[in-house]
C-alpha cells in the first residue's frame, strides 16, 4: 500500500514542478535567475545595432530620401516611435527605427549630419532599450545623451528640442529580458533624462504620455505585448506628439517642392522593406533562449 502512495506522490510532485518550471520560462525568470548567478561571467552584449546590414540599408534608405533637406520636425527613437510610420504631418520625417539605444541614435546621426540633414525642430524618444543593456551605464547614457543634443543643435541647426523620456513595459514583459528592462532600471534612465533635460536647457514631455500607464506600468489595454503599441496606444502617443507640434496636421498627400517622395501603406507606414533585429545569443548562455530583446516593427 506505501509503494502506490510513494508512487503517486512522486508523479503528482513531477507533475507540479514541471508546471512551475514551464511558468519560470515563459515568464523569463529562469534566464534572469541564470544571470544572477552567473553575473560575474555572462553580460548582456552592448548595442551594436549599427552593424547589422540590415539597418544599414535602412539608413541608407533614409539619406536617400532626406539628403540636404531641411525639415521642419525630425523625430528619432526606436521601434516604439517607428511604427508612427510617417503621419505626424507635413514638413516631418520619422527617422526612428527599431532597437536604437543612444549609441545607435549616435551612429545614425552621424550618418544625418554628414548628408547635411537639417531640421528646425527635434523630438527625442529614447531610453527604453538602454534600460536593457547593463552594459550602458548611468555616466555613458548622459554623455552620449548629451552628444545626441548637442549634434542635434549644432550640425542639424535644430533650434528646439524636445525629450521624450523611456517608455514603460507591461509587469510580465520587464521580468523578461528577451522583452523589456526592468522597470526599475527605466526608472532610473527616466531620471537620467530629466538630468540632461535641466543641464541642456531643454523641454522633457512626461504628462501628455500618462494615460498610457497606470501609475508606472504600461496599461495592458494599450500594448500586443507589454512593450510595443497597439492601434489605442499609437493613436494616444501620436496625439501627444500633435500637441507638441502645436496641434494635429493634416498628412501631405503631396511632397514639397526639392523632397524626394516616401511612398506610404494605408497604416502610415513607409513601404521600405524593414529589417527584423534576430541576433541571439544563444552560444554564449549555453543555448538559452536570446538574452536581446525582439524588435518589432
Amino acid at each position: 500500500m506505501k509503494k502506490p502512495i510513494a508512487t503517486i506522490s512522486l508523479l503528482l510532485n513531477v507533475i507540479l514542478l514541471t508546471g512551475i518550471l514551464g511558468f519560470a520560462i515563459k515568464r523569463g525568470y529562469l534566464a534572469r535567475l541564470f544571470l544572477m548567478f552567473n553575473e560575474n561571467y555572462i553580460e548582456l552584449p552592448t548595442d551594436t545595432l549599427s552593424s547589422d546590414s540590415g539597418w544599414q540599408d535602412e539608413v541608407k534608405y533614409q539619406l536617400y530620401l532626406t539628403k540636404s533637406t531641411q525639415i521642419d520636425t525630425c523625430f528619432f527613437g526606436d521601434s516604439i516611435t517607428s511604427e508612427l510610420g510617417h503621419t505626424m504631418g507635413k514638413d516631418t520625417f520619422n527617422f526612428a527605427l527599431p532597437g536604437l539605444t543612444t549609441i545607435s541614435q549616435l551612429e545614425q546621426l552621424k550618418q544625418l549630419t554628414a548628408a547635411h540633414v537639417k531640421c528646425n525642430k527635434a523630438i527625442i524618444a529614447l531610453g527604453t532599450n538602454d534600460a536593457i543593456y547593463s552594459t550602458i551605464d548611468d555616466r555613458q547614457f548622459i554623455n552620449n545623451m548629451q552628444q545626441i543634443i548637442r549634434l542635434i543643435r549644432t550640425k542639424m541647426n535644430a533650434k528646439k528640442v524636445v525629450l521624450i523620456p523611456a517608455f514603460y513595459s507591461s509587469v510580465a514583459a520587464s521580468h523578461d529580458i528577451t522583452l523589456a528592462g526592468p522597470l526599475e532600471r527605466v526608472e532610473q534612465i527616466k531620471a537620467l533624462t530629466r538630468q540632461v533635460a535641466a543641464t541642456e536647457k531643454v523641454l522633457i514631455v512626461e504628462k501628455e504620455l500618462q494615460p498610457l500607464y497606470e501609475g508606472t506600468v504600461l496599461k495592458e489595454n494599450v500594448t500586443i505585448d507589454g512593450v510595443h503599441l497597439n492601434a489605442e496606444g499609437r493613436k494616444i502617443y501620436r496625439g501627444a506628439l500633435l500637441k507638441i507640434l502645436g496641434g494635429d496636421k493634416q498628412v501631405e498627400s503631396q511632397p514639397r517642392p526639392g523632397f524626394k517622395p516616401i511612398h506610404l501603406k494605408k497604416d502610415g507606414s513607409p513601404q521600405s522593406l524593414l529589417f527584423r533585429v534576430l541576433t541571439t545569443s544563444q552560444e554564449a548562455v549555453g543555448g538559452l533562449p536570446s538574452l536581446l530583446p525582439h524588435f518589432r516593427w
